[in-house]
């Protein structure tokens, strides 16, 4: 008689709106798969529908050694879907008049006033084009590890972090540019040039201008780049997937560097989240920019967020992954999105948007369904494809109604 059932989970948080239209055996059944054949130590999905809850699952463990299960509440690293956080923040600043997308980035941050171009014959030339903040923002400033010149250096600069965003800067400005600016697309962790004009302007270090925009008004009370000690028994431990070696530990809490005195704080990918404090980020990007009554972004803003940028630029290091820009894909201001479902392989919606995280974690935002879906989990070397097995079977629950 009573078609929806209301369930209290995670804190009275989620509340389940679960309808007999909705039938997602076959998404909880493979996503379990994947942890009882040892791909996946564990995971939490997450699926809202029209602002409710009408999936959630939490399996496997925190730490597969020890025995240690998920908790409703376990602490996850979300890695590269930072940028998405950081992006909203630095928009927040295009809302007030700071900066215009087109500014040259060297008009606020010195060190890239005249990029240099590496090129293939190891020569270096002056760029044809300035860095933009758009460019910043839909990774296209040319920024990238093409050739192993490159790849040596930014990997010095990742196994040798430095000590705070300014010297990362610094760093990073010696290290050549690939391509020409507003040429081509290539992933690469230039929002921290974002992060850094948002120090520059606000004289806040960007976490604290993170917590205090952002985290603070939506209550994310479980987002940090730096673990609080009382909340370490809740982080999660981090794997690695080996084809031949199999699952091995890469970052366990108790010398983790989220677990130790963060001094850089990483917006191309340091921050932690819980699935409680990242659904409502999410949400209020389905809601244009509002969640729980607390305005974070205007909708035009949003709008302008999630809508292709590129323009016919292409992606500068093709691929089979579907998650990068081709022709169904294009690419916002750190989000990708669908431009063209028709060319698009699997189930889904013209104009949904969203990102990944090396460490697995994923999110897809569907404005024509009113649908957002979740994924958390702690494993590196975890094919991207799998969430697009995560996104299929959502998708198949939602739209065979």
């Amino acid at each position: 008689m009573n078609l929806l059932i209301k369930l209290i989970l995670l804190f009275t948080f989620f509340t389940f709106s679960i309808s007999a239209q909705y039938n997602f055996e076959n998404l909880k059944q493979r996503m379990r798969q994947f942890v009882d054949e040892n791909e996946l130590v564990g995971y939490q999905t997450i699926v809202f529908k029209n602002g409710e809850v009408v999936h959630y699952d939490n399996y496997g463990f925190s730490d597969f050694e020890q025995g240690k299960p998920l908790q409703d509440n376990s602490i996850f690293r979300i890695a590269s879907i930072t940028k998405c956080i950081v992006a909203v923040g630095i928009m927040k600043l295009y809302e007030k008049g700071y900066f215009k997308l087109d500014d040259p980035i060297g008009k606020y941050i010195n060190e890239y006033n005249n990029p240099i171009v590496l090129e293939s014959d190891g020569s270096l030339r002056a760029a044809s084009n300035p860095i933009r903040i758009i460019d910043v923002l839909r990774h296209t400033t040319g920024i990238g590890k093409t050739n192993p010149l490159l790849r040596e250096q930014f990997n010095e600069l990742k196994n040798n972090p430095s000590f705070d965003l300014k010297t990362e800067i610094e760093r990073m400005s010696k290290i050549p540019l690939a391509l020409d600016p507003n040429t081509k697309w290539i992933y690469s962790p230039s929002i921290s040039l974002g992060a850094y004009l948002v120090e520059k302007l606000t004289g806040a270090k960007i976490d604290e201008y993170l917590k205090k925009e952002i985290f603070d008004p939506l209550q994310m009370v479980d987002t940090f780049f730096e673990i609080p000690k009382d909340k370490h028994n809740r982080f999660t431990t981090g794997y690695f997937l080996d084809k031949k070696e199999g699952l091995s530990v890469l970052d366990h809490p108790s010398n983790s560097p989220y677990t130790q005195k963060v001094t850089f704080f990483n917006p191309a990918g340091g921050l932690a989240s819980t699935m409680k404090d990242f659904s409502k980020f999410c949400l209020m990007l389905l809601n244009n920019g509002t969640y729980n009554g607390q305005k974070i972004l205007e909708k035009k803003t949003v709008q302008l967020m999630i809508k292709d940028h590129l323009k016919g630029i292409r992606n500068g290091r093709p691929s089979d992954y579907n998650h990068k820009p081709n022709d169904a894909i294009g690419f916002g201001l750190t989000f990708n999105m669908i431009k063209n479902i028709d060319a698009y392989p699997f189930l889904g919606s013209q104009g949904s948007y969203g990102w990944h995280g090396s460490w697995g974690p994923y999110f897809r935002i569907d404005p024509k369904e009113n649908l957002v879906m979740i994924l958390m989990t702690q494993m590196k070397g975890w094919k991207y494809s799998r969430k697009e097995i995560f996104e299929s079977q959502v998708y198949k629950a939602i739209l065979k109604n």
